[in-house]
This record gives structure tokens, sequence and C-alpha cells, in this order.
């Protein structure tokens, strides 16, 4: 049972484009955890759909924000986080979820540590038909380690952070199309290391049609985020290296799966 004893009131981006397919699912894992502590303030940026994405948001207490001149995904993002209030910030996709009891959860921990500005958790990966395809916890890492890992092994559906932590940090940087995300953690990661949560927070659902199966877009864009943080020389990379064999240990049906193809990011 949820100890948190305040309200706390969470800001909720969700960009979209055409998401009528899952964009359900996510508002019911959104609004489905609002309750007399938990408040939502639910803010979706459409970037012109053309489907059903709308209309099936109408039938949920979030706002609409359609901006068809974006500059992509993370612009998306920015937008709705100008926009949205909340002590607690942060995205979540059409086409993810937040995992269930989640938002008590956050709330609690933040309340039980007053100093964290930021915190991820384990993700749960599950493929179009909502089933699950495994978990991933992450571990604790250094700028160093992360920028020279090549990927964010932070799980973008599982971070949150206080409204004055996302200010300090900054918004998005819109040069990115794919790892946005990583380069945001990495700046975060040089005012602290973020609170790590053990339970489902995030629900990442991998499925043909998402942006990040381009991966030779992601290896690009990933490179630039080790470029901007110190480069990628052979001390990164070994730092790199031995993070990944910390979160294979600390996650060995996580590696498994990505060995037999059970979990991958690639079309």
């Amino acid at each position: 049972m949820s100890g948190t004893t305040r309200f706390v009131r969470f800001g909720i981006v969700t960009p979209t484009l055409n998401g009528e397919r899952f964009i359900e699912q996510t508002l019911r894992s959104i609004w489905g955890q609002a309750s007399e502590r938990i408040g939502i303030d639910h803010v979706i940026v459409d970037g012109g759909s053309t489907d059903r994405t709308l209309e099936i948001a109408k039938a949920y207490p979030s706002r609409a924000i359609v901006s068809a001149d974006d500059q992509g995904m993370y612009d998306a993002v920015n937008r709705g986080m100008r926009a949205v209030e909340g002590d607690v910030v942060g995205y979540i996709n059409a086409d993810d979820e937040i995992g269930p009891g989640a938002l008590a959860t956050i709330a609690d921990a933040f309340e039980q540590n007053p100093d964290a500005g930021w915190l991820c958790g384990r993700v749960e990966y599950i493929d179009g038909d909502g089933q699950s395809l495994g978990t991933m916890m992450p571990v604790r890492v250094s700028l160093r380690s992360f920028t020279g890992i090549g990927w964010s092994c932070i799980p973008q559906q599982t971070v949150w952070a206080r409204r004055s932590f996302y200010d300090r940090v900054g918004a998005f940087d819109i040069a990115y199309k794919n790892c946005g995300d990583y380069d945001w953690y990495a700046r975060a990661l040089r005012l602290e290391h973020p609170l790590l949560l053990r339970s489902v927070v995030g629900r990442f659902r991998l499925h043909s049609s998402q942006l990040s199966h381009d991966s030779s877009a992601m290896d690009r864009e990933s490179r630039m985020v080790q470029e901007r943080n110190g480069g990628a020389d052979a001390g990164t990379r070994v730092a790199g290296r031995l993070l990944s064999l910390r979160v294979n240990a600390r996650n060995p049906a996580f590696f498994v799966a990505k060995k037999t193809g059970k979990i991958t990011w690639t079309a």
C-alpha cells in the first residue's frame, strides 16, 4: 500500500502522430492511477493526426495541443512540458504505458527521498498485443560509462523528475530525432544520479513501426551524445563495456531474451 501522505500532481506529456492503434492503452494506464492523492495533468501534443487519435482521446480528461508544425518528437515533448503543470513531470509515448500503480510508487519515492531530483526503475517490454516479453532493471551508472555503452540503459518509460530538477537540466535538444532522451539523461547525470526503483515503472511496447527501430539513425545520434560528453576514447569504451556486463548480469533473463531475439529493437 502506498505511504504517500501529501497530494502529488503529475504533469504527463504524450507526443503522438496517428497513434490510434495503442493510445487507448496509454490513456488507460495514465488515468487509471488518478486518486485523492495522485493528481494528473496530461497533455497530448499531436503532430496533425489524420486517424482517430484525437477522437479516442476525447473520452479522457486529457488536454490536446495540435502541433502540426513541430520539428519532431522532442520539440513536441518540449511544447507539452511548457504547457503541463505538475510537481513531478515525465513523458510517455502513445504506444507505451505507465506501469500499474507506478505513480503512487513514484510519489512515495520522492516523498521518502526529498533530495532526489529524478528517478527511473524497472521497465517491462511488451509486444503489440500487450504480452510481456521480459523486464530490465537499470543499474547505477557514471556519466562516462553511460555515454561509453552507446545506448540509453536508463529506460525512458520509467524516468520521472521533480519539475524543479527538469527545469535545471533544461528542455530536450531538438537536434536529436531519436536520442534526445539519451542526451537529456547525460545532462542530468552531470547534476546527480537517479534514484532507482525496483518495481515496474513503465511498459515499453516493441512493434515494427516505432521510431526507435531506425538503427542507423540511433547509432549516429548515440555518437553525437558521446561526442558532446567527452568523446569515445578507449577508457570510455571500456567503461561502457563494463556497464553492459553489469546490466546483463543484473538481468540474466533480459540478456537471454535479447540473444534469442525475443526482445529486439530492430525491424
